[in-house]
């Protein structure tokens, strides 16, 4: 999630942070992967500026009694340079592994996808494609999603997009289908402020429970 303060579209202060955080804990989250936008051609916030303010984080909430596990990560916008970059240590993978979220335009052609996760996997890491269900041609054929994940690929959903309270009729649909395939291999919040886009978790867990096999 989006939650360090001040570094991109996310959280705009700590108190903001904080917010979010008391929102986390209410929805039995423990653990999180700190994720701020990194996009080619702006002024990303650095490795070791992740660093700084993820012990930043822990320090303000151990003061308001408040205590998580926090790793740091970056959602990557693809583009060409993407794979050069991370192997520069230029981008942060998830909690220091070889796994890196990717996310694309909405309008994005599945054959741009395609090769920027063929780039990826010949580079060694694991990618995983953000928020599947933002992108035009998955919507229009979910049978992409099944051949990007037989390839290697990994798959996440938001949350909210899979409780239908929270999503449109269409988006709910389409998640609903991609769960009962099994093509899921995670689910965030993908949380950016403490209204409107908050942490939320527990909905989605007890709507997916209800309807899937539990292991999975």
């Amino acid at each position: 999630c989006h939650i360090i303060p001040q570094v991109d579209d996310g959280s705009e202060s700590m108190e903001m942070s904080l917010a979010m955080l008391r929102i986390a804990m209410e929805q039995n989250i423990e653990t999180i992967i700190l994720t701020p936008h990194n996009k080619g051609g702006h002024h990303n916030v650095s490795l070791e500026g992740i660093d700084k303010r993820m012990d930043a984080l822990y320090d303000e909430t151990e003061k308001e009694g408040l205590y998580f596990d926090f790793y740091p990560g970056n959602e990557i916008m693809y583009d060409s340079t993407v794979p050069d970059r991370l192997n520069q240590g230029e981008i942060c993978t998830m909690a220091d592994s070889d796994y890196v979220l990717v996310e694309f335009k909405p309008w994005e052609e599945y054959t741009y996808i395609r090769d920027a996760f063929r780039s990826l996997l010949y580079e060694g890491y694991r990618p995983i494609l953000a928020h599947c269900e933002r992108y035009e041609c998955f919507l229009k054929d979910r049978n992409l999603i099944a051949d990007l994940a037989r390839a290697g690929v990994l798959i996440q959903l938001n949350s909210e997009d899979c409780v239908p309270r929270f999503s449109n009729r269409r988006i709910n649909k389409f998640c609903r289908a991609l769960l009962e395939e099994e093509l899921i291999s995670f689910i965030g919040t993908d949380a950016h402020k403490d209204e409107g886009r908050t942490p939320m978790m527990l909905p989605c867990w007890e709507a997916l429970t209800k309807k899937l096999d539990p292991d999975y």
